[in-house]
């Protein structure tokens, strides 16, 4: 059964809370969650601007547990933890002169015992694997993003599904700036995370209820000696929100990543012994804008890093770290996807 009303925090699902995913009652989970990311994505032109970082490109946001926010907070069916949000413009070159060669990691000794929890901004995707098979996945693979993925039937006149217009589009080419964060940051998420976070070890697909839109998956963090290595396991949502262009705005799609208890990987058990489960939660969205020659990119994020990590460290340590992510993907996209050349961050 469901649970009552839809809640963004860091308090896990269970299965037991997830309605069959053949179900009316699935769509309904669905569209109840996306609805609720739209409002708290959309409530963060209202949020406490922290800093700015990267030279200005970078707009850090936070929604603290003062009173001031009480109302924002009751909007979102009154969350109570402390969040922390990022804001970003991005457009790209007509030409395709960046230089072939390996993606730059993000060297791994910019994490400290102060600030060691990178709190995985945005989330996980999809598995192209069988619906029930756990799957450890191979980074190193040619194929992680090529570009046949599920062949679908034409559409006809009818609202497409949400599995259809997944397919759609993971099987365009990313020329375009939105289409090069789409398969970035949608497409093949967390194998494409690998590629750039360098603390980031593994990633276990452990159940599929929609393929490629819901999906409960297992990520392990290296973290700075002498703490422990970190797993999340997250139920991560994934939807294009639209994925034509309207007059009143461009296409935009939307991940969500909730703290999920999975019976297959119970904590300090077999290879979960030497590990701390930490938790978090998380909003990502990415607006195509100015006629889609631009995109909007707004993260939101809490977290808890577990074990002896105190909150307030953790906290204190996510302006820094989500900010982080941002020149980090940039610079994987531009190679990894190189039509489009270069990518101009807009100061803010």
């Amino acid at each position: 059964m469901a649970p009552k009303g839809v809640y963004l925090d860091l308090q896990p699902l269970k299965p037991e809370n997830i309605p069959d995913a053949s179900s009316s009652e699935f769509d309904k989970f669905l569209d109840d969650h996306f609805d609720m990311g739209i409002k708290l994505i959309d409530s963060m032109s209202n949020w406490n601007h922290h800093s700015t970082k990267h030279d200005g490109t970078v707009k850090i946001l936070n929604l603290t547990t003062s009173s001031t926010y009480n109302d924002i907070r009751k909007s979102l069916n009154g969350i109570k933890e402390y969040w922390c949000g990022r804001e970003s413009y991005h457009s790209s070159s007509s030409s395709s002169t960046t230089e072939n060669g390996n993606p730059n990691k993000r060297n791994s000794n910019s994490h400290t015992p102060s600030n060691l929890i990178r709190t995985l901004s945005h989330r996980l995707s999809s598995s192209d694997k069988d619906k029930n098979h756990v799957n450890h996945i191979n980074v190193n693979s040619d194929a992680l993003n090529g570009s046949a993925i599920v062949e679908e039937e034409e559409q006809q006149s009818k609202i497409p599904t949400d599995i259809e217009r997944q397919a759609l589009f993971m099987s365009t080419d990313p020329n375009g700036i939105y289409e090069r964060f789409r398969r970035g940051l949608l497409e093949y998420h967390s194998e494409n995370e690998r590629e750039y976070i360098e603390s980031m070890r593994e990633s276990e697909c452990l159940h599929v209820y929609r393929k490629h839109i819901a999906e409960v998956w297992r990520l392990t963090f290296k973290t700075p000696p002498p703490t422990n290595p970190r797993t999340f396991i997250v139920l991560l949502l994934s939807r294009e929100l639209q994925n034509q262009p309207l007059e009143s705005g461009g296409r935009s799609f939307m991940n969500i990543s909730i703290p999920f208890e999975h019976p297959d990987c119970p904590p300090k058990v077999n290879n979960e012994k030497s590990r701390v489960r930490g938790k978090y939660v998380s909003v990502e969205k990415v607006t195509e804008i100015q006629n889609g020659n631009q995109v909007q990119w707004r993260m939101a994020t809490s977290s808890d890093a577990g074990g002896n990590i105190p909150r307030f460290v953790t906290n204190g340590s996510l302006p820094n770290s989500i900010a982080e992510d941002v020149p980090s993907f940039i610079g994987w996209m531009e190679k990894r996807f190189p039509i489009g050349g270069e990518v101009t961050s807009k100061h803010i």
